[in-house]
């Protein structure tokens, strides 16, 4: 997963990377959800926001953490 987002990310210097972890497991690349379950997760990933319940980092960062789990 690492090397996947390292080539998503490689030589872009404005890219964000959101990672979700939910209960609900999506099916396929779309989730098969209802219109509010749809707006339920976007009112509770804004909460999380508010709450600053996230993680931010920046690319060097990022390929520093990389480099880490590749060494292990």
């Amino acid at each position: 997963m690492i090397n996947k987002i390292r080539a998503l990310v490689s030589g872009s210097e404005n890219t964000e990377i959101t990672i979700s972890i939910t209960e609900k497991s999506p099916v396929g690349i779309l989730r098969l959800e209802t219109r509010e379950e749809y707006f339920s997760r976007l009112d509770q990933s804004l909460e999380n926001l508010n709450k600053d319940n996230v993680i931010t980092f920046s690319g060097d960062t990022f390929e520093q953490f990389a480099q880490h789990l590749t060494n292990e």
